[in-house]
């Protein structure tokens, strides 16, 4: 009976031990995982663009890093004037190109920095024009013509004139790729 007695107290103590690095390591694990996932959310959008999500329209990925410092400028009363823009972000656009040799794709992302932030209402009431008159501009291009950097920043130079076309006065300063890749 002692001899019993002392097999389950030397288990015992070893099973309660498992345990409780178990528990630990999976709060540590849980814990890792909770600070990822908080820390890559994307940042909570402003009320004018939640109240347009919530009327069921597409939703733009529109972020404007120098906004905040625009309305603190406004807040204290100086600068009120001088109005930051914003990045536009359009959705990816993924092309057939014009070459007639060979099948080649083109997938690029672009980001276009507005003169104002108040001008992403207007291009996302115009986003069908803007989206079509790209999607034509980039499926004409060849390979050839875009696969060097000279080309690229004539292509980007193009994509700002169809832009800006599409309103009266210039609301687009710049377009960004941030990704390209042909195939």
């Amino acid at each position: 009976m002692a001899d019993e007695e002392e097999v389950q107290e030397k288990k015992g103590p070893g099973i309660k031990l498992i345990l409780i690095i178990g528990v630990v390591v999976g709060a540590a694990v849980g814990g890792g995982v909770a600070f990822f996932l908080k820390g890559s959310s994307p940042p909570p959008a402003p009320p004018a663009a939640a109240a347009d999500a919530s009327a069921g329209e597409e939703e733009p990925a529109e972020t404007s890093e120098a906004k905040p410092e625009a309305e603190a400028e406004e807040a204290e009363g100086e600068g009120a004037e001088l109005e930051e823009g914003g990045i536009f972000e359009l959705e990816p656009f993924i092309v057939n190109l014009a070459d007639t040799t060979k099948i080649r794709y083109l997938k690029i992302n672009i980001k276009l920095e507005l003169m104002k932030s108040k001008y992403a209402d207007d291009l996302n009431a115009r986003l069908p024009q803007i989206r079509d008159t790209l999607l034509l501009l980039l499926s004409s291009k060849e390979f050839a013509a875009i696969r060097t950097v000279e080309g690229k920043m004539e292509l980007r130079d193009e994509v700002l004139q169809r832009v800006n076309a599409i309103f009266r006065n210039n609301k687009v300063k710049m377009a960004y790729f941030t990704d390209f890749v042909t195939q």
